[in-house]
């Protein structure tokens, strides 16, 4: 059957949809590889998934790790290919920096269906100027060494956890012991 003319545009799916449903895939991939789950909130405002961890026993854990996800079909290469150059909002890199679990930012690349990681707060702690408040946007750069495995879901695990013991060895999480 022939569309008329004078029918209504349909929302379509764009490029930049399916890479960004690519990138969460491949970190929820990883992140059930070692028996965690992730979950996407109801309304995105700078978090997009966030990761639920359970002990080997498959009981779960307090503590979780918070996820913004930015996609590509190839990735912004600098400085020797050592570092990937990502434009990121300030505001959003201040949100991210007051996290109280981590934040990590992922950045996928469809090209090579790999994906690198940055721990936000360190960084923001380290590069001070990408909190700069007359700028829109910095350029963070992402080491090429932190590709996102299943040894970083392990990582980002443990750095949950030691927020967690440092709360409960501080009175200010619930003695489950």
């Amino acid at each position: 059957m022939e569309e008329d003319e004078r029918t209504p545009q349909r929302k379509t799916r764009t490029f930049e949809h399916v890479l960004e449903d690519l990138s969460e895939n491949f970190l929820e991939r990883k992140v059930l590889e070692r028996g965690h789950v992730l979950q996407r909130p109801r309304r995105d405002y700078g978090v997009d998934v966030t990761m639920f961890h359970y002990a080997e026993s498959g009981e779960i854990e307090n503590g979780e790790i918070r996820f913004q996800l930015k996609a590509s079909k190839s990735l912004k290469l600098i400085k020797n290919g050592e570092f990937i150059s990502m434009p990121i909002a300030t505001g959003d890199l201040h949100y991210w920096s007051l996290e109280f679990y981590p934040f990590i930012l992922v950045l996928y690349e469809e090209t090579t269906n790999c994906a690198y990681w940055l721990h936000i707060q360190p960084y923001v702690n380290k590069v001070p100027d990408c909190l700069d408040p007359d700028k829109k946007t910095f350029n963070v750069h992402v080491p090429v060494a932190n590709k996102l495995t299943v040894s970083s879901i392990d990582k980002f695990r443990r750095l949950s956890m030691t927020i967690v013991d440092k709360l409960r060895n501080q009175g200010g999480f619930p003695d489950v012991k």
